[in-house]
């Protein structure tokens, strides 16, 4: 929609109109009249296209408004130029082209601001992919001029994690190792409590399990473990590096190998792989022998093994966990409410006590409540109607089984005092009974 755009001259002429004529207004009414300082034709032009553009749809509102007050503005302006005004017609004149030239102002001003703004936030992204495609093609000198520009022409806030590290990384190349560690050490933080790949990526395929997509799961599956062999990789070249042989959670190099691979062994107990892969990558570093390098090299293997299957298990487990989920909301849809209590018993049991499987319990047990309490009514109601006082205690009893086994089985119920209530007027109903 294209909006509606006022000229900076149709100010000028409002105020030159207003400057004009404002002497005139204060004058008494003996003064002669002058001849129109602009002619009527002129208003009446701007009046009909005013009018034209408000009978046009997809103004917006604000628009609208906007083209309301400068109508009504050109209608006072014509009154001006014909007539002298009163002292009441004056101030209220004053008043009008006042809350015409504010609005106008007001509008003028906040549509430069916000094409400004506008303006702003592509240029920043431009220089931001700008950076990006320079370190990608090595371009480490490109990359640190660019960031010196961006900080200068936006401000330090400019430099995010995301840029900055690329800054960093792209000083550490340029040998300016201060700076790049200057620069590094300030985002550490932010990079460290924001999600990263693992995180995104291991998502994902809990979110594909979710949809009952299990092939597109397991390809990310081995997207994550990859990404992880590739940190493992920079952990051990880091290793080597520094002359780290020992000392990772207290595994020191007078440690012998089979007292560290029953600590391997007892972390993948506790499925802590990634941790009992650095334990073993950095003996390896350290031992000579071929028995030591062979052994290790099983290990490795095994825990490879290891971690594989527990991943694999745990993705089975999460799809379990949605094909169970999603039996019991259809069983309870169907009311089949002691079938979906069991199905989301064994969650229980399999320790997932997670707040959807609490719910969709709490759910079932509800309406399985609500279902044997409406059966109960109708026994007792039969209970009522009966004449028969045998009928009558065998009716009452059985209103009475029901009620209390609910009570019994699900004492924790939002619904138990209400059971308590039923109950308590069936034992009235039968105390009576018994009395007569």
């Amino acid at each position: 929609m294209k909006r509606l755009t006022i000229s900076l001259s149709t100010l000028f002429l409002f105020v030159c109109i207003f400057g004009c004529t404002s002497g005139v207004f204060r004058r008494k009414a003996v003064v002669p009249k002058k001849p129109p300082v602009l002619s009527s034709e002129l208003f009446d032009s701007k009046i009909q296209s005013l009018n034209d553009l408000l009978e046009k749809e997809g103004l917006s509102q604000k628009d609208k408004e906007m083209a309301s007050k400068l109508l009504e503005a050109y209608k006072s302006l014509k009154i001006a130029s014909s007539r002298q005004f009163t002292e009441p017609e004056y101030d209220r004149f004053i008043k009008s082209m006042f809350q015409t030239l504010n609005l106008f102002v007001e509008n003028y001003f906040a549509e430069i601001h916000y094409v400004a703004q506008k303006r702003s936030i592509s240029l920043f992204a431009k220089e931001r992919n700008k950076i990006l495609d320079a370190y990608l093609s090595g371009d480490s000198k490109g990359v640190i001029n660019d960031c010196i520009t961006l900080k200068t022409d936006f401000g330090p806030d400019a430099l995010t994690p995301e840029i900055a590290l690329v800054f960093s990384l792209s000083l550490a190349n340029q040998g300016m190792l201060e700076d790049a560690i200057d620069i590094g050490q300030g985002i550490t933080h932010a990079l460290e409590v924001s999600p990263d790949l693992t995180h995104l990526r291991a998502n994902i395929a809990e979110w594909y399990l979710k949809l009952g997509q299990r092939e597109k799961a397991l390809i990310e599956y081995e997207k994550l473990t990859d990404t992880l062999d590739e940190q493992k990789l920079i952990l051990r070249s880091l290793s080597k590096k520094i002359g780290t042989t020992g000392r990772v959670n207290g595994q020191g190099t007078g440690s012998n190998l089979e007292t560290l691979l029953q600590r391997v062994n007892q972390l993948v107990q506790e499925h802590k792989f990634s941790q009992a892969g650095d334990l073993l990558a950095l003996k390896k570093d350290e031992v000579t022998s071929d028995s030591d390098i062979k052994a290790i090299d099983q290990a490795l293997r095994a825990l490879e093994l290891a971690q594989e299957k527990y991943l694999k298990e745990k993705i089975s487990s999460i799809f379990m966990r949605e094909e169970a989920l999603k039996k019991a909301r259809e069983l309870i849809e169907s009311e089949k409410f002691e079938e979906a209590i069991s199905e989301l018993e064994s969650l229980e049991v399999n320790q997932d006590n997670s707040r959807e499987v609490r719910e969709l319990k709490e759910q079932a047990i509800e309406g399985l409540i609500n279902r044997e309490r409406n059966r109960a009514a109708k026994i007792f109601l039969a209970a009522k109607n009966t004449s028969d006082p045998r009928k009558k205690e065998e009716y009452l009893k059985s209103c009475y089984d029901i009620l209390n086994n609910l009570l019994e089985k699900y004492p924790s119920s939002p619904l138990r005092e209400k059971l308590k209530s039923h109950i308590k007027k069936v034992s009235e109903e039968l105390d009576r009974l018994g009395r007569n």
